[in-house]
């Protein structure tokens, strides 16, 4: 679970966010990602009723997208309001199949760090 400072949690701020902000996405998963003028980002996992109506597989999906998050939080840059929304079942995927879809999608919204 992400630190408490670390999560987006406000309604107006996610809506910012997708208003402003920078895309990038990757098959099953997509990020939105503004600028918010803090010295640390925050993020946001949200899995939509279009993926399941089934509560017990949205979360098991949000928990999935956040672990990944939470593994490589030190790779993000910092200052951004991120929301990550899941688009499909992420069930068939291995572990690092979910890992390479969320990284590609930060990759694309140009939010990894330059190493």
């Amino acid at each position: 679970m992400l630190a408490s400072r670390n999560r987006l949690k406000a309604t107006r701020d996610i809506s910012r966010v997708f208003q402003r902000g920078r895309y990038g996405a990757n098959g099953l998963v997509a990020v939105k990602a503004a600028s918010n003028g803090r010295p640390d980002s925050r993020a946001v996992v949200v899995v939509s009723k279009k993926v399941s109506k089934r509560a017990v597989v949205r979360n098991r999906n949000r928990r999935r997208v956040s672990g990944v998050l939470e593994s490589g939080w030190q790779t993000l840059g910092s200052g951004y309001d991120i929301v990550i929304t899941v688009r499909g079942d992420l069930a068939d995927l291995t572990a690092s199949q979910v890992e390479q879809t969320v990284t590609r999608a930060l990759q694309q919204a140009g939010l990894l760090k330059k190493v």
